[in-house]
């Protein structure tokens, strides 16, 4: 998904101009988070789990369509 979100961007993706600034700052704290989770390979806890599921969808926003209810957010 990381490999994703890095294409979409080098390729300015058209749906990324259309998000905020502030919004695209968030999409790269996701990004950033989830580089240093892997990075430290923290343990698998169910937890963390749900918690990578969310930052994921964070950091793809703008990049899939939006579905409401979907994901808990651990923000």
């Amino acid at each position: 998904m990381l490999e994703y979100i890095k294409k979409k961007v080098a390729e300015e993706d058209p749906n990324l101009t259309d998000l905020s600034q502030p919004r695209l700052l968030k999409n790269f704290r996701y990004f950033a988070e989830i580089a240093l989770m892997l990075i430290q390979r923290r343990g698998g806890h169910d937890m963390e789990a749900d918690r990578l599921k969310c930052w994921l969808y964070e950091a793809s926003f703008g990049l899939h369509p939006v579905k409401p209810g979907r994901i808990k957010r651990h923000l």
